[in-house]
Parts: C-alpha cells; sequence; structure tokens
C-alpha cells in the first residue's frame, strides 16, 4: 500500500486507463461438461449480427463443498499442532460416535510451512460441531470449503451492454408479474476478465478508425520504453501471477523464477491461454513486449484446464507468495461479496505484509457503486479500464466503496484506469493476440507498478493541511483498521492551490518470547498525500448528504425503490452521492455547491456551518437525540429537503420472493424508504408521509416528470405550499392487479418555519428522478429550484403559483405507515438492537474525535518543480518556463544524494522567495562595508606619515618587578594542592 501511494500520482500522467478483473463469489455452481468446454481462442464475429463482434463472457460461480471446512487458526502453526488442535476440539462431538471426521491432505508448495488454516471433511456435521470447534482457543473461524468454477459463454454485444457501442438491455417483454422476483446480481465472485468481454478480440467489422486507433504495444503507448532507456526495467522486482499457469519453454520469458501448481492436476502448463496472456503483459521481452521484461516471474497456478479452483487452494497459494516475499501480486478475480472471510482476511494479510496487490475493479458497469471484491479493498489497487480513445470502458464497475459503508465515508474507486480494449499480449504457446477487459488493465497496472515503485517524489505545501490519524483497538496481525484523516488548516482557509506531502506511521509491537532478536518489532509505512485545497465556501452553497441512514449492501433484502424493475429487486447500490447517485452529485457541482457526506449521527454536525441537509431514501432509524438536535438545528436557520419513497406493510408481504441460494422466503425488512422513521422525526412540525404507493407521469413547472413508486404527503401545515397531481394507484396494481387513478396526490410541499432566523423544509415523496439506477426522466431541475428556496428563501413562482397547488392535507385522508410486525430491520442497524418485544434504540454512540498530528516540514531547502507529474516524452524543454534569476544572485548547481542544499553563508539561508531578496542586499552591505574599511586605512595612514618621527627613551624595569617575577616563576615550579 505505501508504494501504491507513491506511484498512483505519478501514474497519473503516466497512464490513461482501464480495467479488469476475474473472480471467486460464493453461489450455487452451474455445471458445464468439462469434456465440451470451449476453448479461450474460440473468437470471432458474425457477419449475420448487428455487432461488430461476439463476446465470450466468463463467469465464475461458486458452489459449497458438501462437508469440508476450511478451520482458520490464531497464528501459524505446524501440521502436526494443527492436528493436535482439530483433534482436542473434536474430542468431545467424537465420544457421541455420530460424527467422522479428517483432515484432507493439501499437497503443494506450501505443505512444508506452518499454515494458518487446515481443511477438514466433516461427516454429518451439526451446529454444535461447529461451535466446538471455534470455541478452541487458537481456532478463530470455521467456514465452508468453496469450489470455484469458470465458464466461458458467447454473449451478443448488442444486447450485452459489454461492446464497443452497446447498450443494456433494459427491456422487458409481456406481461409484468408480481409474484416472484429473481436477482440480477447474485453474490457470487465474478469473472472480471472474460464477464465484460475480455476474451474478445477486435473483430473485422470494425471501423478502420478504431482499428487505426489500437497501438500495437501498449506498453510503447504508455512509454515504458523510455523508463527502459532510463535503466528501469523492473529488475530485482518478484511479480506473481495467480491464474492458469505458463508453458516451460515459452519464448516470450527469460526471467521465470518459479512455476507452482496450487491445483489437482499434475501439470504446470497454461492449457487455455488467459495465464500467459496476462503473465505476458507484464513481462514479455519480444513481439508483444510487457512492461517489465526484467523483472522475476512467479507463477501460480490456480485455475485447472477445466476452469475449477477452490478457496482453499487461493489460500495456500497467498500464504506461499508471502514466505516468497513476492513485491507485486496481479489477481484478476472478483466478485461483489465481501463476506468470505477466509478470503478477505488472506488478502489483507498479504498486503500487510508489504505485498503490492492489483485486482480488477469488476464487469458490473455502467451503474456505479458496482464495485467487485477484492479491488474495492482499501490497500488493494483496484484497475479500471478505457478504450484508446480514451474513453472509460462501459463495462467497467465503478465507486464508490459501499461493502463499508456508512461505517466510513466510502473511498473512490477504481484507484486508476488503464487500456483494456483491444490489448495485444502472448499468446498461448507463441506470437500475439488482442484481447479485452479488466484482466487486461490489471497486468498493465502491474508492470507499471514493478517500473515505477522507486521512483521519487517531493512534497510541498504540506503545511496547509492538517492530518490526523485514527485506527482500531486491536490491530492483530494484519487486521482492524487505520484511518488518515485531511482537513485544511486555518491558515489556509482562504488559500487556494495544491498541497501534499507525506505521512509515516510507525507500527510498534512486543517482540515474540522465542525472538532471539529482542525488544520490539517495529513497521514504518510511508503515505503520500496530495489534495487540492479550495477557500471556504459560503454557508448557503454547503450541502450536507445523510450517508448514515443509508442503509449499506448485501445484509438483508431492502427493495428496490422502483417496483417496476423486477429483474433487479434489491437496493444494492449503497444510496450514496458517489454511487447511484453520481449524476446528481455532478449536477450540484457544476451548479457552485459544495456537497459534504455525513457519516455520523445527526448530533455530530455544527449545522450553522451547512445551508440544507439532504436525505435521500433513508432506511434507517433514528435516535431519539438526533430527532431533538435536528429541531433545534433548523429552528436556527438550517434547512431540510426529503426524497421520499413507498413504504406499505401489504405490498412488503407481496413482493416476498424465495432465493434458490439460501432456498428461503426473503420477506423486505423495510420498503423503499422506512416511511415511518421519517414521520416520527417531522411529525414535530405536523407533517408525515402516507403509505400510498402511486406511479404516472405528469407535468410541473413545464418539465415533464415521472413518479415512479413514490408516496404522497399525508399531512401538511396549513400555512406551506403543497402540489398535488393525478397519478396511478400503482399498490393497488400490485395487491389485485387492478388500475386506478388517484386524483390530487400530493407529491411536494415546502414550509418555512415559523422561529425567527429558521430554515426551510421541502418533502418529495419520490427520490427516482435523482437516482441514476433506472432514472427515466431526472428532476435535477426541481432539486434546484428547492435548493434555491431553502438556501435563500426564493420560492419558484412556478411552483407557488402553481394551478396544481391544493390546500395542504390534514392527515385524516390516508393512515399512516406503521412498521411491518417481525421484521429484521434491528439486524442490520445502527440504531436499534434486539429486545424482547420491539426493537429499542441502542444508546447513542459517541460522535468521531480526531487528533491532529503535528507536521515536520520536508525538503525545504530545494524547491523544485518535480514533484509535478509529467507525461513521459511530453517534456520540450525550449517551451519550459524557466525562472527569472538576477546576474548577480548566486548560481546553485544540482546537489548529490545527501548533499545539504543551505547555502554556505550565516544562518543556512536557503534559496525561495524570502531569500531572493537577501540575495540582493548582501551584495550592497558588502560592497558599503568594504568602502568603511579601506577609508579607514587610508586616514590612518595619511595621520602617521605627515607625524614627525621621535625615538622614545628605553625606561629601564624597576628592581621590585623583576624580583616578583622570579617569585611567580618558582611557584609555578613547586605547584601546592
Amino acid at each position: 500500500m505505501h508504494l501504491y501511494f507513491v506511484w498512483t500520482s505519478m501514474l497519473l500522467g503516466f497512464l490513461a486507463g482501464s480495467w479488469p478483473a476475474v473472480g471467486m463469489e460464493p453461489k450455487n455452481m452451474v455445471q458445464l461438461d468439462p469434456g465440451h468446454a470451449p476453448k479461450a481462442e474460440l473468437l470471432s464475429s458474425s457477419p449475420d449480427s448487428n455487432c461488430s463482434q461476439l463476446t465470450l463472457k466468463l463467469e465464475f460461480s461458486t458452489e459449497v463443498v458438501e462437508h469440508e471446512y476450511i478451520v482458520t487458526f490464531t497464528g501459524y502453526f505446524s501440521a502436526k499442532a494443527r492436528s493436535l488442535y482439530i483433534s482436542s476440539a473434536l474430542r468431545s462431538a467424537r465420544d457421541n460416535d455420530t460424527l467422522v471426521w479428517h483432515i484432507v491432505p493439501r499437497e503443494n508448495p506450501a505443505s512444508d510451512f506452518p499454515s494458518d488454516f487446515e481443511l477438514v471433511h466433516i461427516r454429518l456435521a451439526s451446529p454444535s460441531s461447529i461451535l466446538t470447534l471455534e470455541d478452541h482457543p487458537y481456532i478463530k473461524r470455521v467456514t465452508p470449503q468453496r469450489k470455484v468454477f469458470r465458464s466461458l459463454k458467447y454473449i451478443p454485444c448488442k444486447c450485452s451492454g459489454w461492446g464497443w457501442g452497446a447498450s443494456p438491455c433494459n427491456t422487458t417483454h409481456g406481461s409484468q408479474k408480481w409474484q416472484s422476483w429473481q436477482s440480477s446480481r447474485p453474490f457470487r465472485r465474478t469473472s472480471l476478465s472474460l464477464g465484460s468481454g475480455f476474451w474478445h478480440a477486435t473483430g473485422r467489422h470494425s471501423s478502420r478508425r478504431l482499428l487505426r486507433a489500437i497501438p500495437r504495444h501498449v506498453a510503447q503507448i504508455l512509454q515504458a520504453d523510455v523508463l527502459w532507456q532510463m535503466g528501469h526495467t523492473g529488475s530485482g522486482v518478484k511479480v506473481a501471477v495467480f491464474d492458469t499457469g505458463l508453458s516451460e519453454k515459452h519464448p516470450h520469458f527469460k526471467n521465470v523464477k518459479e512455476r507452482t501448481n496450487w491445483t489437482n492436476e499434475k501439470t504446470l502448463d497454461d492449457g487455455l491461454g488467459h495465464g500467459t496472456f496476462v503473465a505476458g503483459v507484464i513481462a514479455s521481452m519480444r513481439e508483444c513486449q510487457g512492461f517489465a521484461p526484467d523483472s522475476e516471474l512467479h507463477i501460480f497456478r490456480v485455475f485447472t484446464n477445466n476452469q475449477v479452483s477452490y478457496t482453499s487452494w487461493f489460500l495456500d497459494a497467498f500464504n506461499y507468495a508471502i514466505l516468497k516475499k513476492i513485491d507485486v501480486l496481479n489477481l484478476s478475480i472478483g466478485g461483489p461479496d465481501f463476506m468470505d472471510h477466509p478470503f478477505v482476511d488472506k488478502v489483507w494479510e498479504l498486503t500487510a505484509n508489504k505485498v503490492i496487490m492489483v485486482s480488477a475493479i469488476g464487469n458490473d458497469g455502467p451503474l456505479y457503486g458496482t464495485l467487485n471484491n477484492p479491488a474495492d479493498q482499501m490497500d488493494v489497487i483496484g484497475v479500471g479500464g478505457i478504450d484508446f480513445e480514451d474513453n472509460i470502458a462501459r463495462f467497467s464497475s465503478r465507486g464508490m466503496t459501499t461493502w463499508e459503508l456508512p461505517g466510513g465515508y466510502g473511498r473512490v474507486k477504481p484507484d486508476i484506469v488503464t487500456y483494456g480494449s483491444g490489448v495485444r499480449g502472448s499468446g498461448m504457446k507463441e506470437g500475439c493476440r488482442s484481447l479485452s477487459g479488466t484482466s487486461v488493465a490489471s497486468p498493465v497496472v502491474a508492470g507499471a507498478v514493478t517500473l515505477l515503485a522507486r521512483l521519487p517524489y517531493l512534497p510541498q505545501n504540506g503545511d496547509h493541511i492538517d492530518v490526523a490519524v485514527s485506527y482500531s483497538p486491536v490491530l492483530w496481525p494484519w487486521a482492524g483498521y487505520l484511518a488518515v484523516s485531511i482537513s485544511v488548516a486555518k491558515k489556509a482557509a482562504s488559500w487556494e492551490g495544491i498541497a501534499q506531502g507525506h505521512v509515516m506511521v510507525t507500527v510498534a509491537s512486543p517482540a515474540e518470547n522465542d525472538s532471539e532478536v529482542g525488544g520490539e518489532l517495529t513497521s514504518t509505512v510511508k503515505l503520500p498525500i496530495k489534495v487540492k485545497i479550495v477557500p471556504t465556501p459560503p454557508r448557503s452553497k454547503r450541502v450536507l448528504w445523510d450517508q448514515y441512514h443509508n442503509l449499506r449492501y448485501p445484509p438483508g433484502y431492502f427493495p428496490r425503490d422502483n417496483l417496476r424493475m423486477k429483474n433487479d429487486p434489491l437496493d444494492w447500490n449503497g444510496d450514496h452521492i458517489h454511487t447511484n447517485f453520481r449524476d446528481m452529485y455532478q449536477h450540484l457541482r457544476s451548479m457552485g455547491y459544495f456537497v459534504e457526506v455525513l457519516g455520523a449521527p445527526i448530533t455530530c454536525f455544527d449545522a450553522s456551518q451547512y445551508g440544507t441537509l439532504l436525505m435521500v431514501d433513508s432506511e434507517e432509524e433514528y435516535f431519539p437525540e438526533e430527532i431533538t438536535k435536528l429541531r433545534r438545528d433548523i429552528d436556527n436557520g438550517l434547512s431540510l429537503i426529503i426524497f421520499s419513497d413507498w413504504y406499505n406493510t401489504s405490498v412488503m408481504r407481496k413482493v416476498k420472493f424465495y432465493d434458490e441460494n439460501t432456498r428461503q422466503w426473503w420477506m423486505p425488512d423495510t420498503g423503499g424508504a422506512n416511511v415511518p422513521a421519517l414521520n416520527d422525526l417531522i411529525s414535530v412540525w405536523g407533517m408525515a408521509f402516507s403509505d400510498g404507493l402511486y406511479e404516472g407521469e405528469f407535468t410541473l413547472a413545464d418539465h415533464d416528470m415521472y413518479y415512479a413508486s413514490g408516496c404522497s404527503i399525508a399531512r401538511f401545515p396549513e400555512e406551506g405550499i403543497v402540489i398535488a397531481k393525478n397519478l396511478k394507484d400503482q399498490g393497488l396494481e400490485v395487491l389485485k392487479q387492478e388500475t386506478a387513478v388517484v386524483e390530487g396526490v400530493p407529491v411536494l410541499g415546502l414550509y418555512q418555519t415559523p422561529s425567527d432566523g429558521g430554515g426551510r423544509i421541502a418533502l418529495y415523496g419520490d427520490s427516482n428522478c435523482i437516482d441514476d439506477s433506472h432514472r427515466q426522466k431526472d428532476c435535477f431541475w426541481l432539486l434546484d429550484a428547492l435548493l434555491q428556496y431553502t438556501s435563500y428563501s426564493m420560492t419558484p413562482p412556478s411552483l407557488s403559483h402553481s394551478h396544481s397547488r391544493v390546500a395542504p392535507p390534514t392527515g385524516a385522508e390516508r393512515p399512516m405507515p406503521q412498521r411491518l410486525e417481525g421484521n429484521h430491520l434491528y439486524r442490520y442497524s445502527k440504531v436499534l438492537e434486539a429486545h424482547l418485544g420491539d426493537p429499542k434504540p441502542r444508546p447513542l454512540p459517541a460522535c468521531p474525535h480526531l487528533s491532529w498530528a503535528k507536521p515536520q516540514p520536508v525538503n525545504e531547502t530545494a524547491p523544485s518543480n518535480l514533484w509535478k507529474h509529467q507525461k513521459l516524452l511530453s517534456v520540450d524543454l525550449d517551451k519550459v518556463a524557466l525562472p527569472n534569476v538576477r546576474p548577480y544572485r548566486p548560481q546553485v548547481r544540482p546537489l548529490s544524494p545527501g548533499e545539504s542544499s543551505a547555502w554556505d553563508i550565516p544562518g543556512g539561508i536557503m534559496p525561495g522567495r524570502y531569500n531572493q531578496e537577501v540575495g540582493q542586499t548582501i551584495p550592497v552591505f558588502a560592497f558599503l562595508g568594504a568602502m568603511v574599511v579601506l577609508s579607514f586605512f587610508v586616514v590612518q595612514l595619511t595621520k602617521a606619515r605627515s607625524k614627525p618621527k621621535r625615538r622614545k627613551p628605553r625606561i629601564k624595569r624597576p628592581t621590585y618587578l623583576q624580583q616578583q617575577q622570579q617569585q611567580q616563576t618558582t611557584t609555578m615550579k613547586n605547584p601546592t594542592v
């Protein structure tokens, strides 16, 4: 991770962008006939198709291996010790004569070393026997063994959404049914290389313009040859390729240090060509040349020729990579499931052991919030894809990260994008081939990392930012977290520019009892930081997005906001401004608003700094303290905008579905939004949403609008403005398959609170018009109008004088929604906890408190523009603007490594703006001083020459002085104590 931050800032001008990946994810396996598995080299285009080419889609699916369990230990132990621990843990269960178990042998290169897990076959296993294992003090976790199967399928690019210029097939055919839904994105770790068209050659029907745009060698297009000429060829860097193997005598590779087999097949060769291609992009030395031809290649064969793998194979291979001190590891797998604990834990352990892991980000684009694991982990470099025209590939997954929301803000992903379409790489036996997908882009970045890992950087203006480091109570041994928070220093509140520096973190741990070294063990990590600072915007331009009350995916059944989208029932995007609300975020930024994210309770932010609090599609409950605090904030000038959604208990029971993985019915734990919780929040102002469910098209302020499964306003203050429209009763359609139109459905409300200087409140019953997921007609214009109202108290005339304005409802027209009895929202809530009877609120958590670190400026003596990332081969020295150096200023030669850069004058004055003034005044003072000294000597010499010379009489020294001198001499010869 420490190297990742170094090269990312420099790589932005060096790489151009694309994303690939291949992945594992738990789901029932789709078995194909191994004897008829399609070859990876079957790449074709159909002249009869409307597509320019066909895509071979590679899918990864997994199934739980019956009776096999991965037993993870708290440390690394020998095989004998692991066997004793398992025997001891299962001894009580074995006495019942109902439990038969044995340790599954694993014959691979890691067998000779201590391990932190064991594969155990347990027949007639019961939950009690699993708990017996987990109760052992040296056993950390017991999880099922998973079998990973990869399959190839032909996907026409016209309807797949993956191909060049393709569009996704979102249309549905036939009559719509409400009784049963199937998830379109099952929880499985999927192939991220082929799933988006990795095995996707440029077809013969591609346009001439496109063919001319595709380069022959991606390494040369990214100007790696410039670094080669400088002597950077990856020598001494260990690169691991986790894939399908590599032939021993392949002519493209000269530095294959080791090939290891982790499968149950007795071969090290690549039978598919996938692993060969990935290795070639990184380290091929001829024809389709790779980035780092002199790097040490370590080939890990983790997939069979039938494209099968197991979780235990990956765990053993990862352990071996740590033992071999691998520097860079390319992993082209991924999926949306982050709950595969052994796999994710081992990924964290790898990066904690200084392994730079590069992984493809996924092929589930173009929606945001579709990142794949492990590329979405904070210490894994997630790679996305572009084509050679610098366009983001449509299939590429994109952020923000959602698996840790809302415990944190989430992070921007992918970390980097590079070319992943039509890239040339090594063929399975010889020659070159062109392939596409995020698995192509991943080795592109891995090769670039190998070249850039040791390049330096120089920070600047780092004193304009404050940095705080927070961490989990326990960091053991590779688990836990360490977070870096960045804020603008007070002195830079009105400053604008780029500030950068680095954070050095030293982790100290006590030595082991049997350590021969003694003393504590320390590790130091250096994290470069670069941020853009803007002056603090006015309060009216600052919008706070409430992320804390939006639930993250995927623990429970949180239904889609638009009930028409039957093929995609789960709300798994995280409802973040950088996922399915990204377009809204970009629109607000283009309108001059600054959107910040609240990842803590409402009690934790200073409302005087913000103009509007924006709540969209909230599913979480609210603490009583939050309700009290929000009322006080709105009385003091904070405004509130709420975009709600549907909530109807009868509809929630109707849209349950049967999950084939868990083999049980899934009942929603909330509606599109948690309307009962929102009603508790706004009840103090006499407001409430109804349990109605409406749909339809209408016109508002000369804008075409579409209401998609929204609710209505049931109660509103009589002083407010309420807009109503005629809509279809979608709840009636879902429940009884009947169609009815309801006239005068209140959908929009505006209200000015009566307190002096109080804020304003705006309610709208549907969030789909600002949601990217299934938006048909956007209502960004309405959001602008609402922000004008809440921020500046400017009521849009088109709304206040609209013919659709009605009298505010009193609450008697329609019942208020009640919480679904027996729902399990408390399982995933940060507010609720289980309790006898109904769940009750947890204690209000403490607000985050940051302790800012004291900065230590570096490189004060050597101002330079080397920190600016330059695109290689783009520097024209004739066009570089050199500083205006005055003729009398001292010339400074380039410094040698380790040489001090201070000038050799008193005080160590250093070059810079201040030193230019000093440099200008020093010669003046020196000249004046020299003239004064010269004048003094001239005057003295003139006086001496004008006086007559007289010889002074010699005076004899008195006798008593001679005697005193003799006594002193005697005393010195005979010292006393």
